[in-house]
């Protein structure tokens, strides 16, 4: 009876173990078109403004263009406005941009209103470019640079966030039940 229940015991753990990883980061909002060298970190003030899909930002990620053998420590803010504009910083990090192409950022999910703007600033090295596009590829937003943030309505930089998913109901319920099933079999274990 009793490798019953180790039995028993092994497979709802086996079971309820998925449900209880980490919660995968997606891709709410991307702007991947490149067909411009947009930028260097070596200007002040450069800022992508967008508006998340998702209720929460739980990273973001910039294209970089540097030479394949190259690294670049770059850095990622979520700020509420501008900074310059009153704005409050509500999460950042940073991370190794190895070679040309995508570095991304991530940090605790942060709670935000769906459709509301917000924006990410950026720096790293000053010798590392950014990609964009001057084609007005992201609707939603826009790219500053320079001193004081200056406005270029037109242009994006080459950019994506990504948002903590949310389990779907049946993942937390077998999760949950899972979890329950352990309990009601550890305290009858502990009776016998």
């Amino acid at each position: 009876m009793k490798s019953m229940r180790s039995l028993f015991a092994a497979t709802l753990f086996a079971t309820a173990l998925p449900a209880l990883a980490v919660i995968p980061n997606v891709t709410d909002q991307e702007s991947s078109e490149r067909n411009a060298r947009m930028a260097t970190f070596g200007q002040s003030g450069l800022a992508q403004s967008f508006k998340q899909v998702a209720d929460n930002v739980s990273g973001a990620g910039i294209y970089l263009l540097i030479d394949p053998d190259e690294s670049a420590n770059v850095t990622i803010e979520l700020w509420s406005k501008l900074p310059n504009q009153g704005g409050g910083l509500l999460a950042g990090g940073s991370a190794l941009g190895l070679g040309q192409g995508w570095v991304d950022v991530f940090w605790t999910p942060v709670a935000v209103t769906p459709g509301a703007t917000y924006f990410l600033v950026l720096s790293g090295p000053s010798d590392v470019a950014l990609a964009g596009s001057t084609l007005n590829p992201y609707p939603d937003g826009q790219t500053f640079a320079n001193s004081g943030f200056e406005s270029y309505p037109n242009f994006d930089y080459t950019f994506r966030t990504f948002a903590a998913a949310v389990p779907e109901p049946a993942a937390w319920a077998s999760m949950m039940g899972g979890l329950g099933l352990l309990a009601l079999l550890a305290a009858a274990r502990r009776r016998a």
